[in-house]
């Protein structure tokens, strides 16, 4: 059904083109696996938004739960290589634009 993939990639890119979310992609990208608090601590976020961000990309299979550190938070790891290229160049892209 071409219709409904379009809806899916239209919603993908309204998940993926956000700052907050690309934030955790780059953090992930370069430093993961990481849990919710370490990824809020290096974005500068509440601990609630990332869980939030975290939750909409695991839905979108942008990222997956690998397990738990030893206080129960869950890991979480960057999964890019089943989704379009753009999605890679958009996280790749941000990186390059929060470089100093």
């Amino acid at each position: 059904m071409p219709g409904n993939r379009s809806v899916s990639s239209s919603r993908l890119e309204t998940i993926v083109k956000h700052d907050g979310r690309l934030n955790l992609l780059c953090c992930l990208l370069d430093g993961g696996p990481l849990s919710v608090p370490q990824l809020s601590a290096r974005i500068g976020g509440s601990a609630q938004a990332v869980r939030y961000w975290i939750n909409l990309l695991d839905s979108f299979s942008l990222v997956q739960r690998l397990g738990d550190l030893d206080g129960g938070e869950p890991l979480y790891a960057i999964t890019l290589d089943e989704h379009p290229d753009w999605v890679r160049e958009a996280v790749e892209g941000h990186r390059a634009d929060r470089q100093p």
